[in-house]
């Protein structure tokens, strides 16, 4: 297990996690599967069971297509079986690095919310994914998450 650092939080954190889909099938993933392990590239030591999660897939398509909920806390590991199919070379899935599992609570496969939203949104200007888009874990505040989840929740 990887040791927890840092402030001793109260609550649950948002973080957005981020897929490459030339190296993952991510696409493929969240149409299958309910849930699976995701690197943790990033802040292992802050990423707790409970934490909310943004999926974010990059690229063309960029953007956030489900939100999910850490329900393990990180542990240095290869991918699981299931998600070791979906990668596109198979090494990458077998390297032991941190990782949690994440279950897929909301979908938003036919209407993600693209990054390009993201990007204009002025109170977002300050999102680390847009600042830093080449990492796989990014937290997210408070004010960040009000105003993604009023995107999300737009009719």
């Amino acid at each position: 297990m990887i040791p927890q650092t840092g402030a001793a939080w109260t609550r649950p954190r948002t973080w957005i996690f981020q897929a490459n889909p030339n190296k993952y099938r991510i696409l493929d993933s969240l149409q299958t599967e309910n849930g699976e392990l995701w690197n943790l590239n990033q802040h292992a030591g802050e990423i707790c069971t409970g934490d909310r999660v943004l999926l974010c897939i990059c690229g063309v398509e960029a953007g956030i297509y489900a939100i999910g909920t850490v329900t393990s806390n990180p542990m240095v590991m290869s991918d699981s079986p299931v998600g070791m199919g979906y990668w596109r070379v198979k090494s990458e899935g077998r390297r032991r690095k941190p990782r949690s599992f994440v279950r897929y609570d909301r979908l938003f496969l036919d209407q993600p919310l693209r990054k390009v939203y993201l990007e204009f949104d002025p109170a977002l200007s300050n999102l680390r994914i847009l600042r830093y888009p080449r990492g796989t874990n990014f937290p997210v505040t408070d004010q960040e998450w009000l105003v993604i989840n009023a995107w999300l929740t737009q009719p």
